[in-house]
């Protein structure tokens, strides 16, 4: 089968390559993948110069994305999956086991156990096929297209993760989202549902914040940090004398993350989603003085996305996506680094004949 490969510090770390279809062990389902959500931090992966702890050296990019089962693992229960079943894959699942110190916290989705997560050091789905664990599939409502079905395992309860359990987000509070792309719009529709009484929003891009004003945001609380005719968020709270409770960060920036501690009341909350930067600064006089709580949110659990699939086929939720082909990964990839995106990009499986041996642009073929 066709995949596109991560090969971690290689100097061509992305590559087009030809691998074996995965046999699915007893405990797994085949997949033959339908969609693939495209993420910022598949560059921030093809970036690194080393794995880190638990992660995989070279593995098929890709953790979001949707399925057709087509072969089932000898010990997975017919009475849960059939073949032709569509299933969302949860990068996040865990091991289960007892002597995992993660698993056995309930932190299921920090679980770096067999390489890592799907795409994120373990093979993913930017490929024809997909082996997961059983309890990594999720029924797809019948409503859902594939496009929007493929980012709910991430730019959807990664979002939800960070709104409702990371933040805990109370509906009196004030909270300010920076970032509104493939995540932070998602978010916004998460705390406007789950009620919050005041919702600020912070972007470079005018379409974005146009976007959450058309969502309901106030004008006066959208902030286009590109446009210097208009207050900036830091100014508007001082003015307004705004208590800003929360403040949940899906860029990761320097900027956003320094402008997050200086306008949090004492005692605030900043949540960290966002990996746009490797390092970013901490002002300790600041953070100190004020006692604020700074804490990082890593995707959700198998019980957040099942809320969130059931969210989207409500209607509650519903990111934007962009359909494009998978052939067109490399490129893609370098538009959404250069911030040429809007919403998620998912990619079709319309891949191009290979010949056996061909050498790909981004890569050299492999095994057959």
């Amino acid at each position: 089968m066709q995949a596109w490969k991560c090969y971690v510090g290689d100097i061509n770390p992305l590559r087009r390559v030809q691998v074996p279809i995965p046999t699915p062990n007893p405990e797994q389902v085949l997949l033959k993948v339908l969609a693939m959500g495209v993420c910022h931090t598949d560059c921030t992966l093809l970036a690194m110069k080393q794995p880190i702890h638990g992660m995989g050296a070279d593995f098929i990019l890709g953790h979001e994305g949707v399925g057709e089962i087509v072969q089932l693992g000898s010990e997975v229960s017919p009475t849960d999956f059939s073949i032709g079943d569509r299933v969302g894959v949860h990068l996040t699942a865990g091991c289960h086991r007892e002597t995992c110190l993660e698993c056995t916290r309930g932190l299921h989705n920090l679980c770096k156990s067999e390489g890592g997560h799907y795409g994120v050091g373990r093979d993913g789905l930017f490929a024809e096929y997909i082996a997961i664990h059983h309890r990594a599939a999720f029924h797809i409502p019948a409503n859902l297209d594939n496009a929007h079905a493929a980012v709910a395992a991430d730019a959807v309860v990664t979002a939800y993760h960070a709104v409702k359990t990371s933040a805990a987000v109370q509906p009196d509070q004030t909270i300010v989202i920076y970032g509104l792309g493939g995540l932070g719009l998602n978010a916004l529709q998460t705390a406007q549902h789950l009620g919050v009484k005041q919702i600020l929003v912070v972007d470079k891009r005018q379409s974005s914040t146009e976007a959450a004003i058309a969502l309901g945001v106030p004008r006066e609380n959208a902030f286009c940090t590109s446009d210097a005719s208009t207050p900036t968020l830091q100014e508007s709270i001082t003015s307004r004398n705004l208590a800003i409770d929360t403040c949940i960060d899906f860029a990761g920036h320097a900027d956003t993350v320094t402008s997050a501690q200086m306008v949090l009341r004492p005692g605030g909350t900043l949540v960290l989603v966002g990996l746009l930067a490797e390092t970013v600064p901490l002002l300790p006089l600041v953070s100190v003085v004020s006692g604020l709580t700074i804490k990082g949110s890593y995707n959700g659990s198998g019980q957040a996305y099942r809320e969130c699939l059931d969210l989207m086929a409500k209607g509650v939720l519903t990111p934007e996506v962009q359909v494009g082909s998978v052939e067109d990964l490399p490129d893609v990839l370098q538009r959404l680094d250069d911030g040429d995106i809007q919403g998620r990009m998912v990619l079709m499986p319309d891949w191009r004949a290979v010949h056996v041996g061909e050498r790909e642009s981004g890569g050299v073929g492999g095994e057959v």
